[in-house]
């Protein structure tokens, strides 16, 4: 099997349990550890590539670290999930990423990163990759954030373009953050990036409208997909809708204990790709991916994902 080429960002997240913080100084009786601020391995498409390698398919990682404590300590926790990172770019001049990320009582998150614009993390480039990348890889996923600032979003715009042409499978999560969704430039080259996907995730309610004209979501989806594009909306505890070429498919959430959501849907999307890379239908690539989300959500931090056994079990505990 060609290992998934992820692209994209890796940083460290600072996670800080507001919400928990709050009650606890309002009497509240709430263990310690639910409200200390903590840092851990983060950065979607790193997230994404870490849930794929845990469930038993290879993969090349390529982005763009700070040649610093926090790089290494992000390139360290790639390697011991077995992900490749002989394509991650050590940079000399720019420190790594950091994200802090703030809980609310329901576990959701606002994400906040520094420094917000020119990072590490948007400074890959075209000779990163090989010449014979096309032939090296039997996939490629990708993430909108990297669509915001050059060089990375031309590098990514023109490597996905290479792929579709190739006929190899492009999946992009748009993954559009608050300070995007009003950037022309980002909206720009997500159009862009739309015409060389195979799959698309996003979340139904305030991302997949953003690459078409449409404000209604089912209605921007079902556009999107008419032409044989997979779209996949992700509504959270509602599950998870597939469109294709006319085809639509509702695969219901599992009802678990949410710790936080932080790194829900780099998990869905992994774990989709890993079950479509090892052959399953459409259905149970679905189910799994809500599986593998529901049992992030009910531990801390986003590289909560399963390892396949753990996620089978979990599928045998919740039948269909």
């Amino acid at each position: 099997m060609k290992p998934v080429l992820c692209v994209g960002d890796a940083c460290v997240d600072l996670i800080v349990p507001y919400a928990a913080a709050l009650k606890a100084k309002g009497g509240a009786a709430i263990e310690r550890a639910e409200t200390e601020a903590y840092a851990c391995h983060g950065g979607s498409v790193a997230n994404t590539a870490c849930a794929i390698a845990r469930l038993g398919v290879p993969v090349l990682f390529a982005g763009a670290c700070g040649n610093d404590s926090h790089g290494r300590f992000l390139k360290t926790g790639l390697e011991s999930e077995d992900v490749d990172c002989s394509l991650l770019r050590m940079d000399d001049a720019l420190p790594s990423q950091t994200v802090l990320l703030v809980l609310d009582e329901r576990g959701e998150r606002i994400a906040f990163a520094y420094p917000a614009h020119g990072g590490v993390q948007h400074a890959i480039f075209k000779d990163q990759f090989p010449g014979d990348i096309t032939d090296r890889i039997g996939w490629l996923h990708v993430n909108g954030m990297m669509l915001r600032e050059d060089p990375a979003a031309s590098t990514q715009l023109a490597l996905m373009r290479r792929c579709f042409e190739a006929h190899i499978p492009v999946s992009l999560d748009i993954n559009a953050r608050i300070e995007s969704k009003n950037d022309p430039v980002f909206l720009q080259n997500l159009l862009e990036a739309g015409r060389f996907c195979t799959v698309i995730f996003g979340s139904a309610i305030d991302e997949i409208p953003l690459l078409t004209e449409q404000r209604d979501a089912e209605t921007a989806a079902l556009q999107l997909s008419a032409g044989g594009t997979v779209v996949i909306a992700r509504s959270g505890a509602q599950g998870a809708v597939y469109y294709c070429g006319g085809e639509r498919i509702h695969s219901p959430a599992f009802s678990v204990e949410v710790v936080d959501t932080v790194g829900a849907g780099d998990t869905f999307d992994g774990a989709y790709i890993a079950a479509v890379m090892r052959g399953c239908t459409t259905v149970d690539a679905l189910r799994e991916a809500n599986a593998a989300a529901a049992i992030c959500v009910g531990s801390r931090s986003g590289r909560s994902c399963p390892v396949l056994t753990e996620l089978q079990a979990f599928l045998q505990r919740h039948p269909a």
